[in-house]
């Protein structure tokens, strides 16, 4: 199975992020079904010479006591990055 995607995902498909964080999620051992992401696009900011900001955010649905993480992406930041550093804590 795969993570399951909400909101503005479709920002993604192009990148190819959906695939690197789902490799990311097995490669840290997690199992990608166990995981909601949801991305919500920043509408006040304007898509400049940066691309498109948005933020990412992920629940661990088999540890529903965990807080669900708010990952930022945009200009010099990646969001898989992020969740891999606050998992490998």
């Amino acid at each position: 199975m795969r993570v399951e995607w909400q909101g503005d995902h479709r920002l993604l498909d192009a990148s190819g992020e959906k695939q690197d964080f789902e490799s990311e999620l097995t490669r840290l051992g997690l199992d990608p079904a166990t995981f909601l992401v949801e991305v919500r696009r920043e509408p006040d900011v304007p898509d400049g010479r940066y691309g498109v900001r948005y933020n990412v955010y992920v629940s661990d649905l088999a540890h529903p006591d965990r807080e669900t993480l708010k990952l930022d992406n945009g200009h010099c930041e990646n969001w898989i990055v992020q969740f891999a550093k606050v998992r490998r804590r």
